[in-house]
């Protein structure tokens, strides 16, 4: 059981689930710190991975599946993407899991922010064999959607895809469906021009070179204010994304 809070740490999401840190290895739990940048999706595929959304009384688990994407900005967790069981199922097996699904996040207190219409068709599908069909709101602000795909007309490059088959067939229908859950925080976090540039800055003075996940495992609350960085005028930056911090005259 893989466990994850919007807005929590890597650090804290590594140490709470005993998750190794170092190369990377086939069907383990291992977060590779030096491979992965300053905003690169930590990811776990070929696993029996089971997920437990932590978000207070809105808190839910999902059943094991086989890839699991955490997305990370600055060594602070934003969202989480699942694809629950090992294999794709038929679209009536699919739905009856879903209903029950979406009657118990409604019952923790999940408010859908659009209707929902949960596939019961093919042709509720689009040409790609896709159906985005829930959009929901915890009352602390997370997002959770979710989506259907015919197995069949998956993209082959997309990580839902089990095995690599090096003589694909042309995609056709399978009439089996692969379900993605996500999450996704919406609190406002400091962003690429408050933590991620200046924090290149300071370390390797290349702003466009990603620094390893490991700098903010090692400092996960490192600011440019604690750094003794000052702040840039705003005729410095050259755009709305550049750095708002620089290191002080020498």
């Amino acid at each position: 059981m893989i466990e994850v809070r919007m807005g929590m740490t890597v650090r804290e999401f590594i140490e709470r689930n005993h998750l190794q840190v170092g190369p990377w290895k086939a069907q383990e739990y291992v977060v590779d710190a030096n491979d992965i940048g300053d905003w690169m999706p930590i990811q776990f595929t070929d696993h029996w991975i089971a997920l437990h959304v932590l978000d207070a009384e809105q808190s839910f688990e999902l059943p094991p599946g086989r890839t699991l994407h955490v997305s990370q900005e600055a060594g602070r967790i934003s969202g989480v993407a699942l694809r629950p069981f090992a294999q794709p199922r038929l679209l009536d097996e699919m739905r009856e899991y879903i209903v029950g699904l979406l009657t118990q996040l409604e019952a923790k207190g999940w408010q859908p922010t659009l209707a929902i219409k949960v596939p019961s068709q093919v042709e509720d599908f689009d040409a790609g064999g896709k159906s985005s069909f829930a959009d929901m709101k915890s009352p602390s602000g997370n997002i959770l959607q979710m989506n259907l795909r015919d197995y069949g007309l998956a993209p082959k490059q997309e990580s839902f895809i089990f095995k690599f088959d090096p003589n694909p067939k042309p995609a056709e229908q399978s009439r089996t469906y692969l379900l993605q859950v996500t999450v996704d925080s919406t609190q406002e976090m400091r962003g690429y021009g408050d933590l991620i540039y200046p924090r290149r800055i300071f370390e390797s003075g290349d702003v466009t070179k990603p620094l390893p996940l490991r700098y903010w495992l090692e400092d996960p609350d490192w600011t440019p204010e604690k750094a003794g960085m000052i702040p840039t005028k705003p005729e410095e930056r050259s755009n709305a994304e550049s750095s708002k911090w620089k290191m002080p005259p020498r």
